[in-house]
């Protein structure tokens, strides 16, 4: 195993925001979506979460003997964020169960990046400029009207609400984490290999014994979604690390729009006119985040 990472406990400052990480984020938002709709195809959220993140947490131990060990101090914002992914599973299964995937999905990644914009400048020391704030607004305008529903469940809003703010928390955390360890693959691949360890106990708490029963559907979306998960998160980590957080959370969340597309093609939802609205509000306001 390599050696442990310099320890930076100080959080770095970034105002620009490059090509490289614009992709990075880009990248990872369509990933994203593309598990989450993994998840809502099955009929029990709690059970395609788990086996999903079990996958990912494979993918994790086979990548931590070739990367280095994050240092000290990032291990304690890993441990809160791993802490952060209980309810965050939990709440956005329970969002599932009553709630349309471009809904659900809306809520709980359309409002993360005004949160973490606010968060970062009181935490991180990040002040993004005017065109950036300006993008942010629009990204987060632009993915609400892309998936609010009006006729949608009040349990499945109230639960992908507390789910936005539990990201909101996790992914400042990660932001500053990932730039204390020195390895921002090093910290996913740690990441994702504690969370798996953790999903066996919380489906048994969950579901019991018959949480463990094999579906070969479900075993096929989960070995699909897990390497898909830990690459979009992976992707995103790196994008923290050199770029502004408020901005990477931002695009990353562009990936309402990709799973409002997948909803429409895959799920049967419907795309209207203030989809399409919301899709162009979304593209314009991370054109501006890259000018900011």
């Amino acid at each position: 195993m390599r050696r442990s990472a310099r320890a930076n406990p100080q959080p770095m400052t970034i105002e620009t925001m490059g090509w490289d990480a614009v992709a990075a984020s880009l990248g990872a938002a369509i990933l994203h979506a593309a598990w989450n709709a993994g998840v809502k195809a099955g009929k029990d959220r709690i059970r395609e979460s788990a086996f999903l993140f079990m996958a990912a947490g494979l993918v994790g131990l086979c990548v931590i003997p070739f990367v280095p060990v994050p240092s000290a101090i990032a291990f304690a914002y890993m441990s809160a964020t791993l802490a952060l992914h209980i309810p965050y599973l939990l709440f956005l299964a329970r969002a599932y169960d009553t709630g349309e995937l471009g809904h659900v999905y809306t809520i709980a990644r359309g409002l993360p990046p005004m949160l973490v914009a606010i968060g970062g400048a009181i935490f991180a020391g990040e002040i993004m400029g005017d065109w950036a704030m300006l993008g942010i607004a629009s990204v987060t305008i632009g993915v609400l009207a892309v998936g609010l529903t009006r006729k949608a469940h009040p349990h499945a809003s109230r639960f992908a609400f507390a789910t936005a703010i539990v990201i909101a928390c996790y992914s400042l955390i990660d932001g500053i984490g990932v730039r204390a360890s020195g390895t921002a693959l090093g910290y996913g691949a740690w990441f994702f290999a504690l969370n798996g360890l953790m999903m066996p106990f919380l489906l048994y708490a969950r579901r019991g014994t018959h949480g463990f029963a094999l579906d070969r559907a479900l075993l096929r979306r989960a070995a699909m979604g897990g390497p898909a998960s830990f690459a979009s998160y992976a992707l995103v980590l790196w994008a923290m690390s050199v770029a502004p957080i408020a901005g990477v959370i931002a695009l990353r969340e562009t990936s309402v729009v990709f799973a409002a597309l997948i909803a429409a093609a895959m799920l049967g939802e419907r795309l209207s006119a203030r989809r399409i609205a919301g899709v162009l509000l979304v593209a314009a306001g991370a054109s501006l985040i890259k000018l900011g």
